[in-house]
């Protein structure tokens, strides 16, 4: 059986508000107020997700408000700044993912961009954004919901043998897995395993073996 991960799908705002690329500034400032968002992927006239604007875009115009332009700026947060329209404010192309993409690979991809969200597509069509605070939501699930996906993921799935052999407590996130297992490698699988669950805080791994198969055997004595 296949193992559950939470994916950007699950966490993702899916109504998503968008501009069209030639949408004033004034207008776009006006939508992330009245939505209480941050940011706004812009549509192309054939309906596609071209880019997105952040409020970062938008505050470029009241850094360089009263800096003096010079000839050689031109670009980059210059053009921000001088930006009217969606098209010339965005951040072009959006960093996309697909619905599939689990949390862990959502978190690297804007660890490696160094951006707060990403748009999720769904194949040609815009399926929703995600944040990194969505990402976050992971962690706050109740712990029976945690002990539930420990159960599911790992204790069923990956542990088939001997199932009811260990135990599992949660508190606040962190996993205590006790019990007797009939091997060492079987014990720290199971610790390994519970770590990548969504939402574990930690785990305390006291489980206790029968048979350390993980030590060398001795070999011929002379």
């Amino acid at each position: 059986m296949m193992r559950h991960y939470l994916t950007a799908s699950d966490v993702m705002t899916k109504d998503v508000v968008t501009v069209a690329e030639d949408t004033p500034f004034k207008t776009v400032a006006a939508v992330l107020a009245e939505h209480h968002i941050s940011a706004v992927p812009v549509r192309s006239t054939f309906g596609g997700v071209v880019g997105i604007i952040s409020e970062t875009d938008l505050l470029r115009k009241e850094e360089f408000q009263r800096r003096p332009r010079r000839p050689w700026q031109r670009g980059g947060t210059r053009t921000k700044a001088d930006a009217t329209t969606a098209q010339l404010l965005m951040s072009s192309p959006a960093v996309t993912i697909e619905g599939g993409c689990t949390l862990d690979e959502a978190a690297r991809l804007m660890a490696a961009r160094r951006i707060t969200r990403l748009v999720v597509m769904d194949g040609d069509e815009l399926a929703g954004i995600v944040t990194r605070s969505d990402l976050l939501r992971a962690f706050l699930a109740p712990d029976q919901e945690i002990l539930a996906r420990v159960r599911r993921d790992v204790v069923e799935r990956q542990l088939w043998d001997e199932p009811l052999a260990v135990q599992i407590d949660v508190l606040e996130g962190v996993v205590t897995l006790s019990g007797q297992v009939p091997q060492r490698s079987t014990a720290a699988l199971a610790g390994s395993l519970v770590a990548g669950v969504d939402g574990v805080v930690g785990v305390r791994n006291e489980l206790t073996w029968e048979f350390d198969d993980t030590a060398r055997a001795a070999g011929p004595f002379y």
